[in-house]
């Protein structure tokens, strides 16, 4: 992951969540925390806020017109020299909080399934592509799903033996998940639920329902005191909610989730096998979690799910598999299908889920243990082969990660990853300029790359339902063409680089850059 947040530049969401959190511990100040609660940023920008060199243009309109984006370009390719340097640092903080997360999976395996267990849940940790992309990104999903799994993990643990001392741990936890994106309010159902089928199903003697009533006290009080938590960390703040009329604790948590709502009401566009969509297809995630799972961590998966059914130990796994259920559930029934990366957390929990395999003999079937260490090899040449464009990874059911582009699209596959990598091509082939379509945020030429600007998203955006001549009769050069712009998915027009789709690229960059030499 440290390898890959050097050599890989900076993504679409990457400067906006480095300016809330540098502008947060510098200022004091969440006038730029869009949907999103600080936590997260604020880690990241630790390493940035302590340095004096850096500097935060508090006095730019920008941020007194509250313009994240504008703020954001101006921070870090305008204020500030060392930009690459800014964003590596932004970057391993999130790489600190991956290798926490797979703490967290080792140790929870071990304590449901055994020491065996503990290893493999570890080995499939370490061969996620989705957790290797983005526990390398200074963005919120990879800490998100470390305190996601985190506070799964204390709440299980304060099950086990209810108390003070393990609820006080459950409720820290919950309450840092809840700070660090809004997606984690699918905890509040989750973990409730789980508690109930969790004494339902207790063989005790003691009525199961007397259990629930006496227990409920200690859910409330876990859900307040993490309450309180994600209150401290917004300041103790009270004020009016904005366009609400009502004083709140937490307003600007409040006035996030209003914005979210809007959000998924507008939708967002949408790729999925050659179709786009704005609302999205109920069915997006879990195509897209067959699509970029590894095969064989699928494989693993579903053979643990035979080997519960079979030994009946279905109890052991709830506190895994019905947060997987809810957290699915809530995905699928919101309109933003805007990436694989939303499930990090389910995919986590199914992987822990899966290492209970090695509870199996496998001393007593000698056949079947090399076809497991098989899957296992498998997975480490399937997902090592990827490095470093694990952002990029694609699984065999799709047809791998070469042809991932016509499955899926934007954070799924190409995200503004590979500047560095099209400027490395450009000096190893000579190419002293290209015309380039760039799916991301920064601007190329901060990378020292010489282009002529093609319609792209967001810069250079072209809104027009035509095609322009320059697209349908190319004139000869190199074009340098990011996948999302080349399957259209943000433009009126699908096909405006319908003659480039039809050809081979003569060059890949990243999987997420193709590159075509018109003679």
């Amino acid at each position: 992951m440290i390898w890959m947040a050097r050599v890989k530049s900076v993504t679409m969401d990457e400067p906006n969540h480095i300016a809330r959190g540098v502008t947060y511990l510098r200022a004091g100040d969440m006038r730029l925390g869009y949907l999103h609660p600080p936590l997260i940023n604020v880690i990241s920008a630790l390493p940035l806020a302590l340095d004096s060199s850096i500097v935060v243009p508090l006095d730019h309109s920008t941020w007194q017109n509250r313009e994240l984006g504008g703020f954001a370009n101006q921070f870090l390719w305008r204020s500030n020299a060392n930009t690459q340097s800014i964003v590596f640092r932004a970057r391993l903080p999130i790489v600190a909080l991956t290798l926490l997360l797979a703490l967290v999976v080792y140790a929870w395996a071990r304590e449901l399934y055994g020491r065996r267990a503990s290893v493999l849940a570890l080995t499939l940790t370490a061969f996620s592509p989705g957790l290797l992309a983005h526990g390398a990104l200074a963005t919120n999903d990879a800490g998100f799903t470390c305190f996601a799994i985190l506070a799964a993990y204390a709440f299980w643990r304060w099950l086990q033996q209810p108390g003070w001392k393990r609820a006080a741990i459950a409720s820290i936890a919950f309450g840092l998940a809840m700070a660090t994106k809004l997606s984690a309010l699918f905890l509040i159902p989750a973990l409730a639920l789980t508690a109930i089928a969790y004494w339902l199903s207790d063989p005790s003697e003691e009525n199961p329902l007397r259990r629930i009533a006496r227990l409920s006290g200690w859910l409330v009080l876990i859900g307040v005191a993490g309450a309180l938590i994600l209150w401290a960390i917004y300041g103790f703040k009270v004020g009016e909610v904005e366009g609400a009329g009502i004083t709140l604790p937490a307003p600007g948590y409040i006035a996030d989730l209003k914005l979210l709502q809007v959000r998924n009401d507008q939708g967002n566009p949408t790729f999925l096998f050659g179709s786009y969509s704005m609302t999205g297809w109920w069915y997006y995630f879990p195509v897209a979690f067959l699509a970029k799972t590894p095969l064989p961590a699928i494989a693993l998966m579903v053979a643990a799910g035979v080997y519960v059914i079979r030994k009946r130990t279905w109890r052991k796994s709830l506190p895994l598999l019905i947060p997987v259920a809810i957290y699915f559930a809530v995905s699928m029934a919101g309109a933003l299908n805007i990436g694989y990366r939303h499930l990090l957390p389910a995919l986590v929990l199914l992987t822990i889920f899966a290492s209970q395999l090695a509870e199996y003999r496998w001393e007593s079937k000698p056949r079947l243990a090399w076809g497991a260490a098989t899957v296992i090899l498998w997975l480490v040449v399937s997902v090592g082969a990827t490095f470093p464009d694990h952002l990029a990874y694609f699984s065999e059911i799709v047809g791998g990660t070469r042809y991932g582009y016509k499955t899926l699209g934007d954070s799924n596959l190409d995200w503004g990853q590979d500047l560095i990598g099209l400027k490395e091509y450009m000096q190893r082939e000579g190419v002293s300029s290209v015309k380039l379509s760039y799916f991301g945020s920064v601007e190329p030429e901060v990378y020292g790359i010489e282009y002529e600007p093609l319609p792209a998203y967001p810069l250079h955006r072209w809104s027009k339902d035509y095609i322009p001549v320059q697209l349908l009769e190319p004139e000869p050069g190199v074009y340098a063409i990011s996948v999302t712009n080349l399957q259209g998915i943000f433009f009126r027009h699908h096909e405006l680089y319908a003659w480039f789709r039809e050809r081979r690229p003569d060059a890949v960059i990243g999987h997420s850059i193709f590159v075509y030499r018109v003679k």
